[in-house]
């Protein structure tokens, strides 16, 4: 009888520690997770900083490490549509297959902006036909996302629901306490227009009131052609804008190009998460001041 108590006494401790086994597909995600989940969680992004999650190959390893997750956190919006689904199937593992159990998508949660109207085909480049994925970079946005994420997590931990969405709001109240910060930095540095590379920007370009003017890529995905290199040098000298966004991920020879030429200030600035989600959009707040003191 003793025996059994024992054995009762050393099992009950390990259960109650078990952690809820989370994959993500980038580290702006496993960074949500970890915020809400804390101690509770183990997180693993499937995905570095530096990669462009559009096109990320569906390696084998990739699905060993959902094999035993217990969620799997996408961003949605068909970013990942070119591999994700492939790693999904690989791992034989179906609850992360179901959106009703381990699969949750950060994309329903959201308000996407610039969705397509009428028919989308491959000429337009590459369009996402249910709105811009890259909504991370709004605060407002993620901190839906997050209280999102505490209900799911709470769904499969009923035990530390309350937990975690006491987390979810603590975050969201030290988010709230930066973004005035931000605004009023942003707000005194008159920056109004830029031009990036990608669309990647445009949340948060949108919540700081800042307009993306034109992009280096002609077209989604198609890069620039010469003709396209002249118009912008036109348009940047016309409108006199002083700040080009390029994400790190991405070739940065034509805006060096750009910058060059017009003297515009250049900044290769992170999309995804490199530290923590603060430092991330810090960066970029930091950049846009860069741009109107003409820092590089």
């Amino acid at each position: 009888m003793k025996l059994i108590v024992i054995i009762i006494f050393f099992l009950i401790p390990n259960i109650s520690i078990a952690k809820l086994k989370v994959v993500t597909t980038t580290t702006t995600l496993a960074e949500f997770v970890k915020q809400v989940g804390r101690d509770k969680v183990e997180v693993t992004s499937l995905t570095k900083p530096q990669e462009d999650p559009h096109f990320v190959e569906a390696k084998p390893s990739y699905m060993v490490k959902l094999r035993q997750a217990d969620l799997l956190v996408a961003v949605g919006l068909e970013l990942e549509v070119g591999w994700l689904s492939n790693v999904q199937r690989g791992a034989k593992n179906p609850k992360l297959l179901d959106k009703k159990f381990g699969f949750f998508t950060a994309g329903d949660f959201i308000n996407a902006i610039e969705i397509p109207k009428g028919k989308v085909d491959r000429a337009q480049g590459d369009v996402h036909p249910f709105g811009n994925p890259h909504f991370h970079l709004s605060p407002v946005e993620s901190q839906k996302v997050i209280l999102a994420l505490a209900k799911k997590l709470g769904e499969l931990e009923p035990n530390s629901k309350t937990i975690f969405m006491a987390n979810a709001e603590e975050f969201n109240k030290v988010l709230e306490s930066q973004i005035s910060k931000w605004q009023e930095r942003v707000n005194k540095s008159k920056i109004r227009e830029l031009i990036s590379y990608h669309k990647s920007f445009n949340y948060f370009l949108n919540f700081f009131n800042i307009t993306p003017i034109a992009y280096i890529e002609p077209k989604p995905g198609v890069p620039p052609t010469p003709k396209h290199i002249i118009q912008l040098i036109k348009l940047i000298k016309d409108k006199k804008i002083k700040c080009i966004f390029n994400e790190s991920y991405f070739e940065t020879t034509a805006a060096k190009r750009l910058q060059k030429v017009t003297q515009a200030t250049l900044k290769v600035v992170p999309v995804e998460v490199e530290t923590n989600y603060i430092d991330l959009i810090e960066k970029l707040v930091s950049a846009i001041e860069d741009c109107s003191k003409g820092v590089m």
